[in-house]
């Protein structure tokens, strides 16, 4: 369960998210929507310890994650995928020692930095690429690279700022598959996007606008409270053709 209690961003004068309230269940796939400047990068900076809030706390399960030391962040992060404009690849590192730093940062063997960046670059469809840099890839392979390097430590939590931005429709598809079949597997996945309607198997919606969460509508079409717009697998197959 992922929790925000009253949570406050600001930078100065400028507040980022104003006493933010939602929770998402474990394994669910939610969107957070809203224009430039609404909040939903602030969101997954948050969950990603990239800031921390101003006020309020941010649970994960039962811990708190709003002031963790150095050290507890670099513990945490392990179990964190993230992937948007704040990842920045190694453009003189090849394309597998990119998506092994996290692993070796972490202080695994050898045999499994191996293993387990082949097993990513496989996943993503990058296999060929492991010895080239990233600057011979395109957009969407590059794209698909940062991927594999938020999976290869085998996260529970996958946070995706834009990832189909400035894709093809074939490489947004593609990215699309990739984040709901880890989903599938298990892994909660939070993605801010301006292009909701590629995302087929949405379980969660969260509305935003200038650091606000917006009311929602209900699957019967009633006004919510504002928060989290959640939906039963019997709406998502019947919105889908599931």
């Amino acid at each position: 369960m992922i929790q925000f209690k009253n949570v406050t961003l600001s930078f100065g004068e400028h507040h980022a998210l104003k006493r933010v309230n939602f929770q998402l269940p474990k394994g669910s796939f939610t969107l957070l929507e809203g224009h430039s400047g609404a909040g939903k990068s602030s969101i997954l900076r948050l969950l990603a310890t990239f800031e921390q809030p101003t006020s309020g706390d941010i649970l994960i399960g039962r811990s708190s994650i709003a002031r963790l030391s150095r050290r507890e962040r670099a513990h945490y992060r392990r179990s964190v995928g993230y992937t948007g404009g704040d990842v920045d690849l190694l453009e003189n590192r090849n394309c597998f020692d990119n998506v092994a730093l996290p692993l070796r940062i972490a202080g695994l063997s050898e045999d499994d930095v191996q293993s387990r960046v082949k097993a990513a670059l496989a996943r993503v469809g990058l296999s060929h690429t492991d010895r080239m840099l990233p600057s011979e890839l395109s957009g969407g392979q590059q794209l698909r690279l940062q991927i594999a390097r938020a999976v290869v430590n085998r996260p529970s939590l996958v946070l995706a700022d834009e990832p189909t931005a400035q894709l093809d429709d074939e490489s947004a598809a593609r990215v699309v598959g990739l984040l709901e079949e880890f989903n599938h597997a298990g892994v909660t996945v939070i993605v801010a996007t301006h292009e909701a309607a590629r995302f087929n198997r949405v379980t969660h919606r969260l509305r935003l606008a200038e650091g606000e969460v917006l009311p929602t509508l209900t699957e019967d079409g009633t006004r919510a409270e504002p928060g989290v717009q959640a939906f039963s697998q019997e709406f998502i197959n019947k919105a889908y053709g599931a």
